[in-house]
């Protein structure tokens, strides 16, 4: 679970606050603002820590190291379901990029 809650301190809802924000002129000196661009890097890091994780507790089991299969089962379809996040989010995004793409000015 400890996957999850790195995942859910990534707050992606924060970015259309975010972008309110620095249209109304509101931030101020002193806060930290991050950019779309960080957040995603901190999503896509964040899965491939999620993965990294179920890897090595994989191999622990098969090797013997550990025989905790339960955890390790845990890990693997935590890391497969944020996975799957991480693709939908950028296909939700290419699509995006694409309807734009597609406006007539």
């Amino acid at each position: 679970m400890a996957g999850i809650n790195q995942l859910q301190s990534i707050k992606i809802q924060d970015l259309g606050n975010q972008n309110k924000k620095s249209t109304a002129n509101e931030i101020k000196p002193d806060e930290q603002v991050k950019d779309f661009g960080q957040t995603i890097k901190d999503f896509i890091e964040a899965v491939n820590d999620n993965q990294i994780k179920a890897d090595q507790q994989t191999s622990d089991v098969i090797q013997g190291k550990s025989d905790n299969l339960h955890q390790a089962m845990a890990s693997m379809e935590e890391a497969r379901l944020s996975f799957q996040l991480m693709i939908e989010i950028r296909n939700k995004m290419l699509e995006s990029y694409q309807r734009i793409e597609r406006m007539q000015v």
